[in-house]
């Protein structure tokens, strides 16, 4: 039950007041704004490891490919600004523009905000499944780079050359 108020009393008020709100939405402004950069550098890192691991796989894609069709498969790469990579039938196919000579291409376009610092072309041979060359630096602001790499055998490989990527070994 309420008390009758005496004369001239205000009855209190309840919630927040405006200066309250206001800090409130200051602070969480402010925790907002220190958040952003972390979770911008998370997506760059999320991106790399796409683009690395989807690399991986393209390898690991032309040693099947390679043994399926009987003949030696070659990866070239173009490094630069609109870096790319294709898996193609002969040496030296550019993969800067779609050609007969591709069987798949990948472009910077894919992965945006990757850039591919470093690359050396590979030749997977058909049996038994041996390579040569086959190694990609891949970097994205604000992480750590990966290095990809094709082992003789033909087996791909990501490592982080400085070794400071959690989930992968130093190169």
């Amino acid at each position: 039950m309420q008390r009758p108020l005496r004369p001239g009393c205000r009855a209190r008020a309840r919630g927040f007041t405006l200066l309250e709100l206001m800090a409130a939405l200051a602070l969480s402004a402010i925790v907002v704004l220190l958040a952003v950069p972390s979770f911008a550098g998370a997506v760059a890192r999320h991106r790399l490891q796409a683009a690395a691991e989807q690399l991986a796989h393209d390898l690991a894609d032309a040693r099947f490919e390679a043994a399926q069709r009987g003949t030696a498969l070659h990866l070239s790469f173009a490094t630069g600004a609109q870096w790319c990579y294709a898996l193609a039938l002969q040496a030296g196919c550019d993969c800067r523009a779609a050609a007969p000579c591709q069987i798949s291409r990948v472009q910077a376009g894919d992965h945006p905000g990757v850039r591919l610092l470093h690359a050396e072309d590979a030749r997977v041979d058909p049996l038994p499944g041996r390579s040569t060359g086959g190694d990609a630096l891949l970097q994205a602001a604000d992480a750590a780079p990966l290095r990809v790499a094709l082992s003789p055998l033909g087996r791909p490989r990501i490592c982080a050359p400085g070794g400071n990527v959690r989930g992968y070994p130093a190169c």
